[in-house]
């Protein structure tokens, strides 16, 4: 390298390739993210080549990129193994490990595959993931964050918003072309609407799109992924955000029949303990949330 500072620099370039992202890069090395792109910069033009390329807002490794990380991760790894031997024992601290309540539709179509990319970031040895379908249901005597869908402000305790939520029909491919066809938004009238609430989604959103006769055809449930699984069997109807329906609509399990969409009364907020909010665990695995959550969907 010609600069002085090649080996931070391969280090910086190594995080941001192995985890995906300049943000959760900045955490781990617990540097801001300006510093970070700043870094990458500066290695690109030392080198005269491109390491990444943006695919929207993901990176992506160049093949210059991808040789570099191939040579990096032997090096870093060979790097802290030698450390590893040569350090003295450091006491032991126990086991590093996190509670964190979440809505089950939520923790099945989506953040269960992510706890486990969390956990190899922050270095955790374990994790406790517990359903909680709103605020009034979460044991905060054993609860170290929660992911709530709700309406703040809740006493005593603070909360970052991690996603507005955006409705629309969802079901079955195999509904969509049954008797009676979805042709029109009229339609969703001649099926069974699938309720997470008491109904007023669906008023909500037959007003968005100009249907005013109300179906005689309603089934309420007592969580969004039991309305989910219904709308999965060919039962009916549920609205349901992209946000969650992003791996279903992917795959094919689920369509959307209109793409009138209506925003939904409530948000996702990741929440803790107002005298835990300092807790340096807990607002990594906050930011690293937000980061997550607000990268693309595949639809």
């Amino acid at each position: 390298m010609k600069h002085p500072h090649g080996l931070a620099y391969l280090r910086v370039f190594e995080a941001v390739a192995r985890v995906g992202s300049v943000r959760a890069a900045a955490i781990e090395l617990n540097v801001t993210p300006g510093a970070v792109s700043q870094q990458l910069r500066n290695l690109q033009d030392s080198l005269g080549v491109a390491l990444f390329s943006r695919d929207g807002r993901r990176l992506r490794l160049t093949e210059s990129g991808k040789t570099l990380q191939r040579s990096a991760a032997i090096a870093f790894s060979e790097i802290d193994t030698c450390v590893d031997e040569i350090a003295r024992p450091a006491p032991s601290v126990g086991p590093r490990s996190i509670t964190i309540a979440v809505p089950p539709a939520l923790a099945v179509s989506w953040f269960t595959t992510q706890m486990f990319d969390f956990a190899q970031v922050a270095g955790l040895t374990s994790f406790r993931m517990i359903p909680a379908v709103d605020f009034s249901q979460i044991d905060w005597r054993s609860t170290d964050i929660a992911i709530v869908y709700g309406s703040p402000p809740w006493k005593g305790f603070s909360w970052s918003l991690m996603a507005n939520v955006v409705l629309r029909p969802v079901c079955s491919p195999k509904l969509l072309n049954a008797s009676p066809s979805l042709r029109s938004p009229r339609d969703v009238t001649e099926h069974w609407l699938l309720h997470e609430d008491d109904g007023s989604e669906w008023l909500r959103w037959l007003t968005a799109a100009n249907v005013s006769h109300v179906t005689s055809r309603n089934a309420y449930f007592g969580t969004l992924m039991m309305a989910i699984t219904a709308a999965l069997e060919g039962r009916g109807l549920a609205l349901v955000s992209d946000f969650l329906a992003s791996e279903y609509l992917h795959s094919g399990r689920l369509v959307r029949p209109f793409e009138t969409a209506i925003e939904a009364s409530r948000s996702y907020y990741c929440v803790c303990a107002d005298n835990r909010a300092a807790d340096a665990q807990i607002m990594r695995m906050t930011e690293w949330i937000i980061d997550r959550s607000r990268l693309p969907q595949r639809i």
